[in-house]
């Protein structure tokens, strides 16, 4: 039973929206598929290879990695992929969680925050106020996560020779329409264009190019007036170079340091502190 025990590393988010279900994701040939692609993501990028993928039946929209070194996709979430790019696009974003340690952060800081509550020497009003303070706390981290888990992902499919804008199209498919406050997951709309701002300016040969879907064109209807005003006030636009540059910089830093993250000292991390809690 262990084997299946996880910590949810990623929901891609639930979602009122058409979906491509004729895809049977469950053969032989189609896990297959989802392993080449998964193992060209860690190959092209030097990261460990010695993760495996595997499909799981079920209309669930989700993702997780277990303390067996897997990366499990559900075929709810499965649905929504309609090419090789898209499947890349699902698949890289979880490496992401994993090569960033989103999973060890996350259960590191909810127990040492939760502890120091519990323990506080504090009236009950105080403290149940403190307990929703560090909910929205882990709220807004895990929304940060997700945006991290994305824009790796997309550097992961530009290394592995995917159409990063794929990510794009993928997401706008799935992303539905969430109020940012209460939700661990950014609104849609707010997510994939800071995505695309990135791609655009990191990757702009790439963003030219776009991506040929009817969800990335209805996506575009939605950013291309935002860009254009952007692009119309020297203030903002100025700001906004300024604030990718900076992006740009520490995503090159980061993808030089999960190159040189061994099984050891890096990548393994997040499966420990899984299989610790699963033990």
């Amino acid at each position: 039973m262990k084997k299946f025990l996880g910590i949810l590393i990623a929901v891609f988010m639930s979602v009122q929206v058409s979906a491509n279900a004729a895809t049977n994701w469950t053969t032989a040939s189609n896990v297959q598929r989802v392993n080449t692609i998964g193992k060209n993501l860690l190959a092209k990028n030097k990261l460990p290879t010695k993760i495996t993928f595997k499909v799981i039946e079920t209309d669930e929209i989700n993702a997780f990695a277990n303390a067996d070194k897997q990366i499990c996709v559900y075929t709810g979430l499965l649905k929504f992929v309609d090419s090789d790019a898209e499947l890349a696009a699902v698949i890289a974003h979880e490496i992401g969680h994993i090569v960033n340690h989103h999973v060890a952060k996350q259960n590191v800081i909810a127990t040492a925050t939760s502890t120091a509550i519990y323990n506080a020497n504090i009236n009950a009003g105080i403290k149940a106020g403190a307990n929703i303070a560090n909910n929205m706390t882990m709220l807004k981290m895990s929304r940060t996560e997700e945006y991290e888990a994305d824009i790796t992902g997309a550097d992961l499919m530009v290394k592995a020779g995917y159409n990063p804008m794929a990510m794009i199209s993928v997401l706008y498919k799935i992303s539905g329409n969430y109020v940012d406050v209460i939700s661990t997951h950014p609104s849609g709309d707010k997510r994939t264009m800071y995505v695309y701002d990135y791609l655009t300016y990191t990757y702009p040969t790439k963003a030219k190019v776009g991506y040929n879907s009817a969800s990335y064109k209805s996506f575009m209807n939605y950013a291309s007036p935002i860009v254009k005003e952007r692009n119309s006030n020297p203030k903002k636009l100025a700001s906004f170079n300024k604030k990718q540059e900076k992006l740009k910089k520490k995503r090159a830093a980061k993808m030089e340091k999960y190159k040189n993250a061994k099984d050891s000292n890096g990548w393994d991390k997040s499966f420990n502190v899984i299989r610790a809690i699963t033990n």
